[in-house]
């Protein structure tokens, strides 16, 4: 299916490796041209370069810090400069959770604020920068890559600054969509991304095993029984981000193949009989009628 991104002009900020990367290069063999952004100059410079080199299509490198409003202000400003616009805003630019003990006991106010600061906040002055270029335009596209915290229990940061992200697109698409604007959120699941195998290799160490098992251990309650993909994630976020995605806004897109299903209990003896309330009114009834 042709996604119909050729000559569309995209910004993804994260873009220096894993999914961020990932979301570009796709992008720019649909035939978008890329801006990419990250906070270290040589390992966005590298992106950029293996990207230009790996889909023809020239991709552009950007530092900037998505805690630093100036920062992203200038992001944007160097982008539109030098794309000639923005169609396309792809959201990546956050710390992966699981670094920092994040449960009830030890979770910190210092955490929250950061994670707070660098993904909401940051997602929501990206957004706040690009959309006056998008409504000119009269067409935009905003995907934000959050994460399943938001879905489940456990993490206390990562949990509620990914919640606070899809409530913050859901917000959005309502104030954008007459403007053709769309916001999705994409949720992956656990991705094979460098920082993925980096901290399984350390779990197997750390457990005596083999990396190959700590990923089986990892995907044990997948569906699929592996990570997804960086690809897999790729090619999600690109639909969205395309012409073809116009019905799709405000939603939350789980990129996570699901837990198997639990095997239903067989039904007891008492299932097939009626409720006790149903039973004494039927016993009711006949004796009115009796009478």
């Amino acid at each position: 299916m042709d996604l119909q991104l050729a000559g569309k002009r995209a910004l993804v900020t994260g873009g220096s490796r894993g999914i961020g990367k990932g979301v570009a290069r796709q992008l720019a063999l649909e035939g978008a041209t890329c801006a990419i952004c990250s906070r270290h100059q040589t390992d966005i410079e590298r992106a950029a370069a293996d990207l230009t080199a790996e889909t023809g299509s020239p991709c552009l490198p950007f530092v900037a810090d998505m805690i630093d409003l100036a920062s992203i202000e200038g992001l944007v400003e160097q982008s539109v400069e030098s794309l000639g616009g923005i169609d396309i805003l792809v959201c990546c630019a956050a710390q992966v959770s699981g670094g920092r003990p994040d449960d009830f006991a030890h979770v910190t106010d210092e955490l929250i604020m950061n994670d707070f600061q660098e993904k909401y906040l940051g997602y929501f002055r990206c957004v706040r920068a690009v959309v006056p270029h998008m409504r000119r335009a009269g067409w935009g596209r905003i995907v934000m890559v959050s994460g399943l915290a938001a879905r489940q229990a456990g993490n206390i940061s990562a949990g509620a600054r990914n919640a606070s992200v899809v409530n913050l697109a859901k917000a959005l698409s309502a104030e954008f969509g007459q403007s053709g604007i769309t916001v999705n959120v994409v949720h992956p699941a656990g991705t094979m991304t460098e920082r993925f195998q980096e901290r399984t290799a350390a779990e197997a160490k750390a457990q005596g095993i083999s990396q190959e098992e700590a990923l089986r251990r990892a995907s044990a309650r997948n569906a699929i029984g592996r990570p997804v993909t960086v690809q897999e994630i790729a090619d999600v976020v690109a639909f969205l981000a395309s012409p073809r995605s116009a019905a799709v806004s405000g939603e939350a897109i789980s990129a996570s193949p699901a837990e198997p299903g639990r095997e239903r209990s067989k039904p007891t003896q008492l299932a097939n009989k009626p409720p006790p309330a149903w039973t004494s009114y039927r016993r009711r009834r006949s004796r009115i009628s009796s009478s």
